[in-house]
């Protein structure tokens, strides 16, 4: 070990300018080399439906995270009931339906990746339906209900909101 008191070190301002320069230099270049932005390193399997997806409409997907509690379905067989005097008659009419329906709690720093979803059900046409591990069908979305709650005063005052929640209806073609 070399005690600092009794050595003489006359380079040392020498090298600490020589690395403030280097350091300067380096500065320069990053400025006028600015690097990309760091990319999302997930992007890439954002379509890939995973063991935490239940529902895929289209491109959108709804996951176990997003506190989907229940998926329920419906069939109506299409029966009428007719009153005559004597007794009811049943007739069957059309064909079956099948009714979908579950609510997805959507936290807000998800929602951009629902952008756009209400104007694809606005143009009421058949989506591409896939939910666990189903074989992929089609839906017409019916009905669309959007809830935002759960509000939150923001750091400049404003009020936002801490999530969104969903409930999705649609008939499986």
């Amino acid at each position: 070990m070399t005690n600092i008191f009794n050595t003489k070190n006359e380079n040392a301002k020498n090298k600490l300018e020589e690395e403030i320069k280097k350091q300067k230099e380096k500065q320069k270049e990053l400025e006028k080399n600015p690097t990309e932005e760091p990319k999302n390193p997930l992007e890439k399997y954002k379509n890939i439906q995973t063991k935490d997806t239940l529902v895929k409409i289209d491109r959108y997907v709804f996951r176990v995270s997003q506190n989907i509690e229940s998926i329920s379905t419906t069939l109506n067989i299409g029966i009428k009931k007719i009153e005559t005097i004597a007794h009811p008659i049943y007739q069957k009419i059309g064909g079956n339906e099948e009714i979908i329906s579950f609510d997805a709690r959507i936290l807000i720093t998800e929602i951009s990746e629902y952008e756009g979803f209400k104007d694809l059900v606005k143009k009421a046409k058949p989506l591409k339906l896939a939910i666990i591990s189903e074989p992929c069908k089609q839906i017409l979305i019916q009905r669309l209900i959007e809830s935002k709650k759960n509000w939150v005063l923001t750091q400049d005052r404003g009020v936002s909101y801490y999530c969104k929640e969903l409930s999705i209806e649609g008939v499986i073609l």
